[in-house]
Formats: C-alpha cells, sequence, structure tokens
C-alpha cells in the first residue's frame, strides 16, 4: 500500500514526466528491486528503451539504487532499483 505522502509527492511530480517515464516509474513503484533486464522482460521493451528512462529517473532523484546482484540471464552484476 502506497503511504498517502507519496501518493502526494508522486501526484506533484507525475506533471515533469513523460509517458515512458512514467510507465518505468510506476512499474519499478510495482516491482521494486528489479534490475533493467527486470523491467524490459516486465514491459516487453527491448533494454536500450529502459535503461535511459531509469538514468532520467535517477536524475530526477526519483529512483535509487537498492543492491546489487548478479542477472541470472547475463551473468554479470547489475544495480536494482527502488522509487523514492
Amino acid at each position: 500500500m502506497i503511504q498517502k505522502t507519496s501518493l502526494e509527492a508522486y501526484q506533484v511530480l507525475i506533471p515533469d514526466l513523460g509517458n515512458q517515464q512514467e510507465t518505468v516509474y510506476n512499474t519499478i513503484t510495482e516491482h521494486p528491486d528489479s534490475c533493467n533486464h527486470e523491467l524490459a522482460k516486465l514491459l516487453g521493451w527491448e533494454i536500450n528503451r529502459v535503461t535511459p528512462r531509469v538514468k532520467e529517473l535517477r536524475d530526477k532523484g526519483l529512483v535509487v539504487c537498492t543492491h546489487t546482484k548478479i542477472d541470472n540471464s547475463t551473468n554479470r552484476s547489475v544495480m536494482c532499483w527502488k522509487t523514492v
């Protein structure tokens, strides 16, 4: 469940987000601790469409890294995200 204060903050920020940014933001909110590859699968998007949106959300201070893990599909260390 989303806290009332989080919802209010989100509603203030939404006008500043593009459609793809908002979609990625909502997906991260619904699936915290997902890496970019997992987000791409959830959205049915190519990874090169997700990664720039996550960076934009990071630059806006809306998304932070929670931890790193080894992605089973690439066998590489990846960052996992959550919304602030």
